[in-house]
Parts: structure tokens; C-alpha cells; sequence
């Protein structure tokens, strides 16, 4: 017999939820055959088979949380015969054993067909992961009613996000029973949507009838003693499967501190979180935000109204979502800035010259698309400004991939956009490609994939006017580029006094990655880029 474990969902990823059970119990299994769907807090994980043989046992059902190493199914050797699969429903070991056969059985009824029982089964819809570091969202639209027949992977409902709209799929089909939320709802993760009442097929194998079996009295002591062996290895490995046991004190201290005891590891040798076990997982965790820097206690707003009339409004999804990226960067990144003046008249002459033929094409030539493409030709350049901080491995994380993040002000707050690759780029499908992104933020039809990945940011006041910006790394970056607006100034050129276009720059970056020397370097480079902007990009 061989117990296939969850093995590693991907890089920081600890745990998932089962969503699809693709096996059942009697099938035979290849190498590479997928087995399970797991949902991730990023990504839905197809989990592969890593032997060959029939599956007897499916150790996790959907819905289960499951983390790396957790046992997941048990296989027998495909070429086991039928006597030996039937022994292994009494507790038969991984050791073949030996059997004096007194009458040879029938070969059909020594064969595992499979036979198929349907029955109803009622199925509970939770809201899955929203993507990367959402935890909520409210509910605008609901597709669905009581008695409606759904397909798998139908829309059942649209979320909005502090980020993006999500439209929420089904996972499999079925009629719809009791829909359990309604627009202007706020969700988390995990919350139940709709009873769904679905025709599950479940298969699996008979209990073939064989003629009499003598076995000798060596192997059934044998037997025995290498089943109880199995046993207490198997009592020794708490399987969570996403349920537990707790005391009332346990879950009490739990919900006061603000640990969700859903999520907490067990404890060797146990099935039941304790106090101690609460206690404990607090600790480590304040252990943790300790390394990693910590954060300053939260201040106390005080009493307003005793000054005068006040009035209070709740701040936006994309507002929270902004406050808390914020916080994390200011507290976890030590800034510093550089500025700098680009003469940017040759540029701009040049850029309304060849305005109309982007025009034509269906998109708009901007400073912000010749920003995108100079920064990642200097990014090219500075491979530092593209990189990651690892605190807890003291490695610097260099990227192979250049992915630009534009701030755009919306009506719902400050959103990042970003555009993939864009060293690989022209200046026209970089043009395209913004537009493109633009829209979608002002229709609310930004997709999360589209809003994840940055590897540095743009921030382009030039349209309001201001004449400085200090502009906050956003973690995990470690370089960002404010952009001031332009204004006409006497420059001092061969002699006398000329009317020249300059536009501000700042660099703000991470100083435990990037020495104030190598940032001006940085901002020297941009400003030779977009000063010969024509000569380098033609």
C-alpha cells in the first residue's frame, strides 16, 4: 500500500481548500494523473499522482483544508490481486502475504468491477479567495434565485473588492435550494452563499466474494502485528481535514486576541487545540511581527463632537485597502528621495508632432507610456531597483521579468494598474496596452491579475500640476518614481537665458537596499533617456 501526502502547493503557499475530488475508490491511477484541485489564497493547484496503482482509500473530502505533508489517499499496487485488496478492507499490511488457495476462485468474481450509486447530495457554496491579501468585499450584483439549475463554473455572484469586481463561479452544477446572501452584503472568504443541491455519482468497489482462504497462523500474527504498528503511526499524525475539536476556554482566549482557531496547527499527538495550544500560536506569531520589524500601536481618535458638529462617512474599500498597503510601507521600509529636473522641450515637441498618428491607431502617446518604456530600459540597466528584500533568508530577490505599475486616481481611490513585461515592448503596445488598462479602471472592469505583479511604480502627478511629490515605496518594491508637473523655466543655455520645459522627478527606494549614490546614478540615467528620448528609442 502507498499513502500519496499533499506535496508543496508553491513558494510561501502553507495551506488550500479542496475544491475537486477528480478519483474515486476503485479507480486505477497513472503517474501525473491529476487527483485533487486545491484553491490557494493565490491559485487553483492541480495535485498530480506520484505512483501508479488503485486507489482504496480517499483520505480528504471537498471543502477540506489541507496543508503540505497531510496524507490525501492511499493506493495499492496495480498489479495486486483482487484476494489481497479484499484482505486490505479487514487491515491487510503493505507486506504481500501468503495464502494457500484451497479452492481456485472464479476469475469474474475475483475481478473489482465498479459499481455506480447516485444519490442527492446537498452542498453548502462558500465565497472563495479573492485573490492576494483581500480578506472582503460587498456583494453588488446576485445571479441566482431559489430553484434556478446552474452549470459548473456559471456566474452566482459579483463581488466588489477594495480592489476589483469579481464575478464569483460555481464549482459544480446542481439547483439552487436557498440563496443565503443579498446585494449590499459585505462577505469574507469562506462565508456560505447558497445551498446547492447536486446528483454526486460515488463509485467504488464491492467486496469481491472469493472461495475459502486458508491462511497460515505465522502470517495472520504477522498481519496483526504489522496492522497495529500502522495504527499507532497513524494516531501519532494529527489529520485536521478542516475539522477539530477545542476547549470553550480555548476558543474564548481565541476570539480575544484575535487568533482564528480555524487555521491553528495541531498539536503532535493531538486532535484537541487546547489553551496552552492558543497561548502558544500567539506567542509565535508576535515572534514573528518582532523579526520582521513590528508595528507601533494603532492611536486613538478623540472625542470631536465636543468642538463642534461632526459628521462621519466610511471610508471606501480601495481607502482601507490604501491605508493599510501605507502603513506596511512606512513602517517595514526606511525611505529616502532624490529629485531631480528632466528639460523635456525636444521630448515634448516630439511627442505633439507624433500625437495624431497614434491617434489614428486607436490610442493616445502620453508621458506616462514614454515613462513606462524609459523606466524599464533603465530598470534594464539597475537590476537593483527591480528587486525584492528577503529580511528573514538576508537575500536580495532579483526578478528576470520587468513589470511596471502605473497609479491611476479613480473615483473609487488610488489604483495600480500594471503592465507586464514591458521591457519586451514597444512604445506603441505600450501605448495601447495603458489605454487599455485606463478604461478598465474607469468602467470597474479591472481584473486582480491585472493589478497584481508590479515590480516598480509610477506615480504621475504632472496632470494636476503639483511641483513635488514624495511618493511611498509600495512593499515588496524597492524604487518608486514620482512624477511633478511640468512648468517652463529660464535655463541658462551657452551664454544666455532660454525657455525650456522642465519636468520634477523623484525616486523614493528602499535605503537597506539602495545606497543614495546608486539612486542618483538611477536618476541621472532616466534623465538621459527621456532627454535623447528620440535618438535612443527610433
Amino acid at each position: 500500500m502507498t499513502e500519496l501526502k499533499l506535496p508543496e502547493l508553491g513558494e510561501g503557499i502553507e495551506s488550500g481548500t479542496v475544491i475537486t475530488i477528480m478519483v474515486s475508490v476503485g479507480d486505477t491511477v497513472k503517474m501525473e494523473q491529476s487527483l485533487l484541485e486545491v484553491e490557494t489564497d493565490k491559485v487553483v493547484v492541480e495535485i498530480p499522482c506520484d505512483a501508479e496503482g488503485v486507489v482504496t482509500e480517499i483520505l480528504v473530502n471537498t471543502g477540506d483544508q489541507v496543508s503540505r505533508g497531510m496524507p490525501i489517499l492511499r493506493l495499492e499496487g496495480s498489479t495486486v490481486p483482487a484476494e489481497r485488496i479484499s484482505s486490505k478492507k479487514q487491515g491487510a499490511t503493505a507486506e504481500p502475504i501468503s495464502m494457500t488457495v484451497v479452492k481456485e476462485p472464479d476469475t469474474a468474481a475475483a475481478a473489482i468491477p465498479k459499481t455506480s450509486l447516485t444519490r442527492p447530495s446537498l452542498s453548502e457554496v462558500t465565497l472563495p479567495s479573492l485573490g492576494e491579501g483581500i480578506e472582503k468585499g460587498t456583494i453588488i450584483a446576485v445571479h441566482i434565485a431559489v430553484g434556478d439549475t446552474i452549470v459548473a463554473e456559471q456566474t452566482l455572484i459579483e463581488v466588489e473588492t477594495d480592489k476589483v469586481v469579481v464575478e464569483v463561479p460555481a464549482d459544480f452544477g446542481g439547483t439552487i435550494t436557498k440563496v443565503l446572501v443579498k446585494v449590499g452584503d459585505e462577505i469574507q472568504e469562506g462565508a456560505p452563499i447558497a445551498s446547492l443541491k447536486s446528483n454526486l455519482i460515488e463509485t467504488a468497489p464491492p467486496i469481491p466474494e472469493t472461495n475459502h482462504i486458508e491462511t497460515p497462523p505465522e502470517e495472520i500474527q504477522k498481519t496483526e502485528t504489522v496492522q497495529k504498528i500502522e495504527e499507532i503511526r497513524t494516531a501519532k499524525k494529527p489529520i485536521r481535514n478542516g475539522k477539530f475539536r477545542a476547549s470553550p476556554l480555548a476558543k474564548k482566549i481565541a476570539r480575544e486576541i484575535g487568533i482564528d482557531i480555524a487555521t491553528m496547527p495541531l498539536s503532535i499527538n493531538s486532535n484537541r487545540i487546547s489553551v496552552k495550544d492558543v497561548k502558544n500560536h500567539a506567542k509565535a506569531l508576535n515572534q514573528q511581527r518582532s523579526v520582521s520589524g513590528g508595528s507601533m500601536p494603532m492611536a486613538i481618535l478623540p472625542d470631536l463632537g465636543k468642538w463642534g458638529n461632526i459628521r462621519s462617512e466610511a471610508m471606501t474599500g480601495i481607502m482601507q485597502a490604501t491605508s493599510k498597503n501605507m502603513t506596511t510601507s512606512w513602517s517595514q521600509i526606511p525611505h529616502a528621495w532624490l529629485q531631480e529636473k528632466v528639460d523635456i522641450t525636444y521630448l515634448e515637441q516630439q511627442r505633439q508632432a507624433h500625437k495624431a498618428t497614434f491617434k489614428e491607431k486607436g490610442s493616445a502617446l502620453t508621458i506616462t507610456g514614454i515613462l513606462v518604456k524609459v523606466v524599464a530600459k533603465a530598470l534594464e540597466d539597475f537590476p537593483i531597483f527591480n528587486a525584492s528584500i528577503d529580511i528573514q533568508n538576508a537575500a536580495i530577490v532579483y526578478k528576470d521579468y520587468i513589470n511596471v505599475g502605473v497609479a491611476v486616481d479613480s473615483d473609487r481611490g488610488l489604483m495600480v494598474p500594471v503592465l507586464k513585461n514591458t521591457d519586451q515592448k514597444n512604445i506603441t503596445e505600450i501605448a495601447f496596452e495603458l489605454g487599455a488598462l485606463a478604461a478598465k479602471v474607469k468602467d470597474r472592469k479591472i481584473a486582480m491579475t491585472e493589478l497584481d505583479g508590479a515590480t516598480f511604480t509610477i506615480s504621475n502627478l504632472g496632470g494636476i500640476g503639483t511641483s513635488a511629490i514624495f511618493p511611498l515605496v509600495s512593499f515588496p518594491q524597492v524604487a518608486i518614481l514620482g512624477v511633478a508637473g511640468s512648468q517652463t523655466e529660464a535655463i541658462y543655455i551657452n551664454g544666455q537665458f532660454q525657455p525650456r520645459l522642465m519636468m520634477p522627478l523623484t525616486i523614493g527606494f528602499d535605503h537597506r537596499v539602495i545606497n543614495g549614490a546608486d539612486a542618483a546614478r538611477f536618476l541621472k540615467h532616466i534623465k538621459t533617456l527621456l532627454e535623447d528620448w528620440f535618438v535612443w528609442n527610433l
